[in-house]
């Protein structure tokens, strides 16, 4: 735990050297026994924009787990208009458990993720749709983790220009080698939260 509270320290010593971005994003999510935080800036560059943010996500059901991330990703809007698209890296650090287990996870995830904002013509409520996979294979693992998958996609409803309620889902597993035990968690969940953008 002291790990995730020091990597979380340095996170907001870094985050003050990227407040020139022009969009901030917060959202907050929560769903069975879980909460997930997430705040991001994103700046228009030359071709498309860059988003930088922090997050965190805990569980406290039969698989207890607390990670905590970094995002960098570029993106810009691809084939049709509203259709977004991004590519980065997300630094993961964490704790997770399992029957009494506990392994400490480190790893560099490759992000993908795409959003589709359905237009006021289609419908009277703007709507986005999103999808994500966040995925960490064996060599870029560290301390007790293996391998490191998320999946998420989620509806945004926009009630007002600067709010939306979000209802999601996410899937996350890890694969443990704790002192050669091989073992895995994973845990899926539905949320609902809030996303506010200014």
């Amino acid at each position: 735990m002291n790990k995730i509270i020091g990597a979380i320290a340095f996170i907001a010593i870094i985050t003050p050297g990227i407040s020139f971005a022009d969009t901030y994003h917060f959202e907050l999510n929560a769903g069975r026994s879980t909460v997930q935080a997430r705040f991001d800036v994103t700046r228009d560059i030359e071709r498309g924009y860059i988003t930088a943010g922090i997050g965190g996500v805990y569980s406290d059901n039969h698989d207890d787990y607390r990670i905590a991330d970094v995002k960098l990703a570029l993106g810009d809007e691809i084939l049709i208009p509203g259709l977004k698209c991004e590519l980065g890296f997300k630094g993961l650090l964490g704790e997770v458990e399992k029957d009494h287990r506990d392994g400490d996870l480190m790893a560099i995830g490759f992000l993908l993720s795409a959003a589709y904002e359905i237009p006021k013509t289609v419908l009277p409520i703007p709507i986005e749709v999103s999808a994500s996979v966040c995925a960490a294979p064996n060599p870029v693992c560290f301390l007790d983790s293996e391998r490191y998958l998320e999946i998420g996609t989620s509806l945004a409803f926009h009630i007002v220009k600067n709010g939306a309620i979000v209802l999601g889902y996410k899937y996350i597993k890890v694969h443990i080698d704790e002192h050669h035990k091989h073992w895995k968690m994973s845990d899926d969940v539905i949320f609902v939260g809030l996303r506010l953008k200014y």
